[in-house]
């Protein structure tokens, strides 16, 4: 290893001060691994370098000197000029190769040595997930796998390679554990494009929403009122339950409702009978208990028509003061919503039987409008909770989502910021564990930012970004001046997946 420099006064078992040695200042870079040997008490401590300064004796920037009114001056006495660091220490080396805590200050006068290949130092980290290495020395940082289920956000500026990172994360998850994993693509352009994974991409305008989420984007698309909420919940259900056919709950006088679809010559007044609804109103919970709503959802018949007559018919039983004709209309309005999901004919349920199978699977979200996808999240979402509500076992499941502020923001990212917090909050008891890729964290909820271990962060898009960063974890004094000069696929690692516990900055590697 290079000597590049010797340990000064005012060292602790952590914060070490050194001055560099004259010639080596080229040599000397932040975010460098170096060993400081102690020959007094026979230790090697290892460290990180932070803050390089250079200073001259002679230019004090709190007093003027004549050497700044004599130019010939100041190209003599260079000699004078120094270099001096910091050296955050990370451990003490022992023989096996392991780290452990510092408890005391390495002695002053103690020479410290570059580490430039992993070959200079025997440091053996614990075994994980490789997605890179650290950028001056080639040593490999990996993430612990158990960092899975403590959810990881990886956050950085357009550009910065989140998508490389999370690639690489997907394929060592999927090569090294037992888990399995759920892309959704918000673009449709980071994930789902990859040539080695689009047998494993679902179309995202094929996959149904269970009944709670058509509920939900129905209730916010249509602005219902709180009186018209359960008017619209039992309509859906019993629509659904019937799979869109009506005809035993018309009047027997009426004829046609079931040749109604809406085609031109087909204006058949449709009339259900109120005691026939009011029956099946009430056989409703009975009927919920034995039926597999996800499967009737495929099977239904999605007509408008049908669906807002319907509407009427259930407002009349439960709600008649209600002014039933306007959010009938608004009802009609989702038209193409409504029969989009004839289209759609894989449930939540099929994609949890495909991830079991494949262990992969990449919902690509592109190819349907903003407002519904963070319905079909939710829905997807809330199966796995079903599942472990029911069944009380590990999932080993980890959830990617691209893009995460559009999901998991503070407000107007209903159903599924819910959905997403109780995963932050309750997913690690259950082995399920999410990756958020965001340009920006200060979009997230608190409950979900609070609740994320372990971090990559890459340059920002503001100081503001940083200064959340630094409320969640320690930084170790890492400045936006630091993160604003990375390249493309450099990051630094941070947090609970850590095993150095002080964030580093690491090359992510080619995918």
């Amino acid at each position: 290893m290079k000597p590049i420099g010797v340990v000064v006064s005012g060292s602790s078992p952590v914060v070490v001060p050194i001055h560099v040695y004259k010639g080596c200042e080229n040599y000397v870079k932040e975010d460098a691994f170096v060993v400081i040997k102690d020959d007094v008490k026979s230790m090697d401590y290892f460290g990180v370098i932070r803050s390089p300064r250079m200073y001259d004796p002679l230019l004090s920037h709190y007093q003027r000197s004549s050497i700044i009114d004599n130019p010939e001056l100041a190209k003599q006495g260079r000699e004078v000029v120094f270099e001096a660091t910091i050296i955050r220490v990370l451990g003490v080396l022992i023989p096996e190769g392991q780290l452990t805590p510092p408890r005391q200050p390495p002695t002053p006068r103690s020479e410290v040595y570059l580490v430039e290949s992993p070959s200079d130092v025997n440091l053996k980290l614990e075994t994980g997930l490789e997605l890179g290495k650290h950028k001056f020395s080639g040593i490999t940082v990996p993430i612990k796998p158990e960092a899975l289920k403590y959810h990881i956000g990886v956050v950085g500026a357009t550009g910065t390679g989140k998508s490389k990172l999370v690639v690489a994360l997907v394929k060592e998850v999927l090569a090294k554990t037992n888990w399995r994993v759920i892309v959704f693509d918000h673009s449709g352009q980071d994930y789902a494009v990859l040539e080695e994974f689009k047998d494993k991409v679902v179309d995202s305008s094929k996959v149904t929403q269970d009944l709670e989420s058509i509920f939900q984007y129905l209730k916010k698309e249509t602005s219902i009122s709180e009186a018209g909420e359960d008017v619209l919940y039992f309509t859906l259900t019993l629509y659904v339950l019937y799979n869109g056919d009506l005809r035993s709950l018309q009047k027997s006088q009426s004829r046609g409702l079931y040749e109604y679809s809406g085609a031109p010559g087909k204006e058949t007044k449709i009339e259900l009978d109120k005691d026939n609804v009011k029956d099946a109103i009430l056989k409703l919970p009975e009927l919920i208990e034995t039926i597999d709503l996800e499967e009737k959802i495929k099977e239904t018949q999605w007509r408008t028509a049908m669906l807002v007559e319907l509407f009427k018919a259930v407002a009349e039983n439960i709600s008649p003061q209600m002014k039933k004709e306007k959010p009938a209309l608004l009802l009609s309005l989702q038209k193409r919503f409504i029969e989009s999901l004839n289209e759609r004919k894989m449930s939540g349920k099929d994609i949890l039987e495909r991830l079991e199978r494949d262990r992969l699977v990449i919902v690509d979200l592109s190819s349907v409008r903003q407002e519904e996808r963070r319905y079909l999240v939710a829905s997807v979402l809330r199966r796995i909770w079903n599942f472990i509500d029911e069944r009380k076992q590990p999932v080993n499941t980890l959830v990617v989502i691209d893009e995460a502020h559009n999901y998991a923001c503070q407000q107007g990212c209903s159903p599924s910021m819910e959905l997403i917090e109780r995963t932050a909050r309750e997913g690690r008891k259950w082995g399920l564990g999410l990756v958020l890729a965001s340009q920006r964290i200060i979009d997230f909820s608190p409950d979900v930012r609070n609740n994320i271990n372990t971090f990559f962060f890459s340059k920002l898009q503001t100081p503001s970004d940083l200064d959340n960063l630094k409320g969640v974890l320690d930084l170790g004094g890492i400045e936006y001046e630091d993160i604003a000069i990375l390249a493309t696929r450099e990051f630094y690692f941070a947090g609970l997946g850590n095993p150095l516990k002080y964030p580093v900055l690491i090359e992510v590697k080619q995918v």
